[in-house]
């Protein structure tokens, strides 16, 4: 039996339009997850690319630098009048500064890490998450801000490959009074309203962000090293092997100046200083 039209509940137009926006925002939720793993799968393994490079390349560029540095303060002591060289001497020793920083915070047994390489469950469960948990899908700035620190626990997993904790992250968050949302259509309304312009705007920040990542020269890099690999070639080994020439030939280089130097020494004529020292 059909109930009477009169008993037939009519939507409201603000019922009616928050159906819409629920419509509207479960695509861009989906989009958000994806992208926001994407960008986190990129920025970790581009780190973890740089440390491989420091490992194989770095280290010995930084070896090279130093010998440099040591190859221009000679000249600029042979040189003693010459202020370019004195001047080249203090960039070169700066530089050498810069390449020791830059791998000497690098643990040996981090060198050997395999390059990251995240499974589908990983992913997935990083997705789960990212679209239950994040931060421009929040209701309120209050918990917003929760949700900020919630997903840095997540990202922090997920760099690690830490799928258990992943899990147990899922768990805590499907059990919290978080993941609840609010009453009352009116409210619910502007929530979705908002919720929908930051999750455009996150898209866009991301798709930007992205493509700033693609273009340093640590991304090409790491394409010129895929490729090679992919052609049966090791790449940052060949780019070692070629330093470690340059090595040898500013070894070479240090050897000959240090024997000019002490040439040089004996062919000074020797001075006495106010003790009466002869130097």
């Amino acid at each position: 039996m059909k109930k009477p039209l009169s008993l037939i509940k009519k939507m409201t137009p603000e019922e009616i339009e928050l159906e819409k926006k629920r419509a509207e925002l479960s695509p861009l939720e989906e989009e958000l997850t994806l992208k926001e793993l994407d960008l986190t799968t990129l920025q970790v393994e581009l780190e973890a690319f740089r440390r491989r490079y420091l490992s194989i390349v770095g280290v010995k560029l930084a070896r090279l630098d130093d010998l440099n540095a040591q190859i221009a303060e000679l000249l600029a002591r042979l040189n003693p009048k010459n202020e370019d060289a004195r001047k080249e001497a203090d960039r070169s020793r700066t530089q050498a500064q810069e390449s020791a920083n830059a791998t000497g915070s690098i643990a040996k047994e981090e060198y050997e890490k395999e390059p990251f390489k995240p499974s589908e469950n990983l992913k997935q469960l990083y997705r789960a998450l990212a679209k239950k948990a994040h931060p421009d899908l929040a209701p309120d700035e209050q918990s917003r801000e929760k949700r900020k620190r919630f997903m840095q626990e997540v990202n922090k997993a997920y760099a690690e490959g830490d799928e258990e904790r992943l899990q147990s992250l899922l768990n805590e968050w499907e059990s919290s009074p978080d993941s609840v949302s609010g009453e009352g259509t009116g409210a619910e309304l502007i929530r979705i309203i908002r919720q929908i312009a930051r999750v455009r705007n996150r898209i866009e920040t991301i798709s930007k962000e992205m493509e700033k990542l693609k273009e340093t020269d640590l991304y090409k890099l790491k394409l010129r090293v895929n490729k090679a690999q992919d052609d049966g070639k090791d790449l940052l080994s060949e780019m070692a092997a070629e330093v470690d020439g340059q090595i040898e030939e500013a070894n070479i280089r240090l050897k000959d100046m240090n024997k000019r130097l002490e040439k040089d020494k004996l062919r000074r004529p020797k001075q006495k200083d106010s003790r009466g020292w002869i130097h």
